[in-house]
């Protein structure tokens, strides 16, 4: 007697079924794990790139902002200096005109009180020696003010235009 071959045949068909089905079944459930984790990263990536662009605005706005505040800075400061340059010409102005006013009372002064002189010709043309020194000297301060003045104009427009953070 023949022993059945069909049950452990059908065995083998059934269990080689059953390992189809589970690999089918395991790499279905990876094709949809692979999906899932793809649809993930692109979230991810979407969400890191509108982190990325509002962080980009939030900077440019406040670089907007301070380069703005830096063009005021600058405009008010060389406002202030040319305020300042007139103030300096102004006063120079009343020095000169009060140095000419005392120079003129030297030489009047001068007239009256002559100084004694050793020839002729310096009679002729009367000679104020202190109204020239003193008329020197103050030439001299004067333009060494002119020059300070700038000097601290300059400064006080670089510190007041310096950028500010």
């Amino acid at each position: 007697m023949l022993p059945d071959l069909k049950t452990p045949l059908l065995w083998v068909l059934g269990l080689g079924l059953v390992a189809a089905l589970a690999t089918a079944g395991i790499e279905r459930t990876r094709a949809a794990n692979a999906r899932a984790d793809s649809a993930g990263s692109r979230k991810d990536l979407s969400d890191y790139k509108l982190s990325v662009s509002e962080t980009t605005r939030i900077l440019q706005a406040a670089n907007d902002r301070r380069a703005a505040d830096n063009n005021t800075r600058q405009l008010e400061a060389a406002n202030a200096a040319r305020t300042r340059e007139a103030a300096l010409r102004g006063a120079a102005d009343n020095l000169r005109t009060e140095r000419d006013r005392l120079l003129n009372a030297i030489r009047i002064a001068s007239r009256r009180d002559s100084l004694p002189s050793a020839t002729a010709d310096s009679q002729a043309q009367p000679a104020y020696p202190v109204a020239d020194v003193l008329g020197e000297c103050t030439a001299q301060v004067q333009e060494l003010a002119r020059a300070a003045d700038a000097h601290a104009s300059d400064e006080q427009t670089l510190i007041d235009s310096w950028p500010r953070r």
